[in-house]
């Protein structure tokens, strides 16, 4: 039993391949998004303000004043 493939992949073959999984990607993300559509985010994500499922879960960073050189 060999460890090799014992015929070459051909090119037409490999690029089908990868389009189907960029397309199944594309519909799994599109699928998540949905799922939170409230909250126009992925699923299992804190929106900007740290909030995730009605909680604050990471802590604001204060901002910083700009400071620009004349």
């Amino acid at each position: 039993m060999s460890i090799v493939p014992t015929k070459k992949t051909s090119k037409s073959r490999s690029r089908r391949r990868t389009s189907n999984w960029i397309k199944l990607t594309a519909r799994k993300l599109f699928n998540r998004v949905q799922l939170n559509a409230e909250w126009t985010g992925l699923s299992h994500f804190a929106d900007e303000n740290g909030m995730y499922k009605g909680r604050q879960v990471t802590k604001l960073k204060a901002s910083k004043k700009k400071v620009t050189r004349l």
